[in-house]
């Protein structure tokens, strides 16, 4: 648990460390006003295996939007039906966990631009009626595609860690585990994307 809260501590201080000092630095990513630039949420679909089981995950989720790039909102995941652990009739599994969402994208202006995304927080399995509390990070990549303005299909592939189980007939290992996962984002996203200024701008301004 310790490990968690200081994850979490850190992440909290470099993500506000960014987008307070976003406006003045310069970094790798090039220079651009990380201000409020939309709201998102919507559905994810997952296809995954657990044990020697495949299955779908569903959940949903909402974001802010800063800077056309940055999204940072709330999740929630769980297995679509519980179904019976390694095929045993009475060891029915369940699994569902609530996350803290990071997204990037890369040039969203593009029709079909590349991004990436982080998710973790904690989650419950419930094997025939045992309980536990676990962590879940979900880091993964992809492709947005901008169907309209308000509509956004993401297609992506990641790995799902799980740790901190305690049930006896689980190992961690067996609730990690890769995933492909199709999302269909609802929003608006306003203003322009604005591209770092070259240099002969710069040089303008200063004769100016």
């Amino acid at each position: 648990m310790k490990h968690t809260k200081s994850f979490l501590f850190v992440l909290s201080l470099l993500l506000s460390s960014t987008l307070s000092f976003g406006q003045r630095e310069e970094t790798v990513l090039g220079e651009r006003g990380w201000g409020f630039s939309g709201i998102w949420g919507g559905y994810h679909h997952q296809y995954t295996s657990y044990g020697n089981s495949d299955q779908f995950n569903r959940g949903g989720f909402f974001g802010f939007e800063f800077g056309k790039s940055l999204t940072v909102g709330w999740g929630n995941y769980r297995v679509t039906d519980p179904f019976n652990w390694q095929g045993a009739e009475n060891q029915r599994f369940d699994f569902k966990w609530n996350t803290f969402k990071l997204g990037y994208a890369f040039l969203p202006y593009k029709a079909i631009h590349p991004v990436v995304n982080f998710d973790f927080g904690r989650g419950k399995i419930n094997l025939s009626g045992a309980e536990d509390r676990v962590f879940v990070m979900q880091p993964s990549a992809g492709v947005d595609i901008n169907v309209f303005r308000w509509f956004r299909l993401g297609l992506e592939g990641g790995y799902r860690f799980v740790n901190d189980n305690d049930i006896a007939a689980i190992q961690d290992t067996h609730l990690s585990g890769a995933y492909g996962q199709a999302s269909l984002k609802f929003g608006f996203s306003w203003g322009r994307f604005h591209k770092r200024k070259s240099t002969k701008d710069y040089r303008r301004n200063d004769e100016d």
